[in-house]
């Protein structure tokens, strides 16, 4: 069997997924340009491997005709499932796996240092001092703002639960509530335009899907409250990027934070921006939730090319 490592780091914090995968004796390619991989680089890559521990690299049709007959499982490490051809995965009897609850903590809490950040300028404060200036700058308490989130799957749920202590109203909107944890959890459910309309800061936890895609779009910015903070760790394109530049340039948003973009790596306008705090998609990028990924990738990676059930098969699109 040969496996492709794609993802990139792969065991650099804790060296257990690869001991896992050493141990089955396989043939195992490590990604030799250490960053996401371009479609331009999986041609050779994926010549004759069985199966891929993969990252957010793309998987389309004319890659699973290449390796025809060879390639039998993608095990993605993490929760996003769009940069994969479905369709195309199940014409070429490819089994896809991925590991929706290992990154989720992390994607919460870093949610949750951004509604901190954001309110109490703690990286503008930073900026400040490093250009000579004392500014003691005034923000909010938590429990002073509304906290609007967009989508309550499992990461949003997380995010409630770290904010409990700090007793704020938050509202959601969701197409399909957890009515039982909205009534146990407190929340104010709302309409999407109500959301956008009343929130203080909003956060996106919506997946990305051809009907998501810039589905907070320039209509629904311009409904936001002047002032108000909007928060993007969920993926990039469900946002309109340029109707954000547009309303952070006009100050009708006061801030942003996003860890995901329509095109990564990111290098636009926003970057220019002193009211944008900008992440590199790093999210999952805690210690325990990559180990947690890359293990569980792995283990079922191996399951499938054993001829095993994956513990953990990818949901395929609606």
């Amino acid at each position: 069997m040969k496996v492709l490592l794609s993802t990139f780091p792969f065991g650099k914090y804790d060296k257990s997924p690869m001991k896992l995968l050493e141990e089955t004796g396989w043939d195992i390619i490590r990604n030799p340009f250490k960053r996401r991989l371009k479609p331009s680089d999986m041609s050779e890559l994926t010549d004759g491997v069985d199966g891929i521990i993969a990252g957010t690299e793309p998987y389309n049709q004319e890659l699973f005709q290449r390796n025809k007959g060879t390639l039998k499982v993608i095990a993605r490490v993490g929760i996003g499932l769009d940069s994969i051809d479905f369709k195309a995965a199940e014409e070429h009897n490819v089994q896809v796996t991925y590991t929706p609850d290992a990154p989720s903590q992390a994607v919460a809490e870093l949610t949750v240092a951004q509604i901190l950040n954001l309110n109490r300028y703690i990286l503008s404060s930073d900026r400040s001092i490093r250009n000579s200036a004392w500014n003691r700058m005034i923000g909010w308490l938590i429990c002073e703002r509304k906290i609007g989130l967009l989508g309550l799957g499992r990461i949003a749920k997380l995010v409630v639960k770290l904010l409990k202590p700090f007793a704020c109203e938050i509202l959601v909107y969701d197409p399909e509530p957890d009515m039982k944890f909205i009534h146990e959890s407190n929340l104010k459910l709302v309409s999407c335009e109500e959301l956008f309309r009343t929130s203080d800061v909003l956060s996106i936890h919506i997946p990305l899907s051809m009907e998501n895609i810039k589905f907070v779009s320039r209509e629904l910015i311009a409904t936001m409250k002047t002032g108000s903070f909007l928060i993007n760790t969920a993926r990039g394109p469900v946002l309109d990027e340029a109707a954000l530049t547009d309303a952070l340039l006009q100050g009708h948003i006061g801030a942003a934070a996003l860890d995901v973009f329509e095109k990564e790596p990111y290098e636009g306008i926003l970057s220019k921006l002193d009211n944008v705090i900008l992440t590199g998609h790093i999210g999952a990028s805690a210690r325990q939730s990559r180990r947690d990924m890359e293990y569980r990738a792995t283990e079922d990676c191996i399951r499938v090319l054993k001829g095993l059930a994956p513990l953990r098969p990818a949901p395929k699109p609606l």
